[in-house]
């Protein structure tokens, strides 16, 4: 196991400055000048090796990123591309675990591997659930905003026309959906 890096030791509030400096493209002697500079003590090489794992990280958080959006509209709207993403690769993951083991009478799975199949399809099924759920609720208060404003600017249209506020009440009921 590697050892933990010099950054990684620095004090939290130096180690954020770290991360920002590196974020905004900030060269090694910079970061270690500013770690000087902020009362902390790190070797150019430290920095040089911390900045290219950032760098990595930050390249897999990116294509992460990117894959996640192109999924993201192929199967849907933008809200939580990655957790649906997820769900889809883990559906995938077990489809291609389970197929093998399906068509193949010789395969025998034991009550534990069998039990922890089970666990897995019904942690990835309540996660769809939750994705659904959420996405409903999301569409609902979009709904909700949308309703209300569309009324709030019937009631100021009305006004500007001279409406009475019995006609307003009456179109802002209609457009909220209330049982006049």
């Amino acid at each position: 196991m590697a050892r933990k890096s010099a950054i990684d030791t620095l004090d939290a509030a130096i180690k954020s400055q770290v991360l920002a400096a590196l974020g905004d493209g900030a060269t090694i002697d910079d970061i270690v000048d500013l770690v000087r500079e902020l009362g902390g003590n790190v070797s150019r090489s430290s920095v040089g090796r911390y900045s290219q794992r950032f760098a990595e990280l930050s390249k897999q958080q990116r294509d992460m990123r990117s894959v996640a959006e192109a999924f993201g509209r192929e199967f849907g709207g933008p809200d939580d591309m990655q957790g649906r993403m997820m769900v889809q690769l883990m559906t995938t993951v077990m489809t291609r675990a389970v197929m093998p083991i399906a068509t193949n009478d010789e395969v025998e799975l034991s009550t534990k591997e069998l039990m922890e199949m089970g666990r897995a399809v019904k942690d990835i099924t309540s996660a769809a659930k939750i994705d659904i759920e959420r996405e409903a609720r999301i569409r609902d208060e979009e709904g909700k905003r949308a309703k209300k404003a569309a009324a709030d600017n019937a009631e100021a249209a009305g006004r500007a026309a001279g409406a009475s506020e019995e006609t307003i009440r009456r179109i802002k009921a209609s457009i909220l959906g209330i049982v006049a």
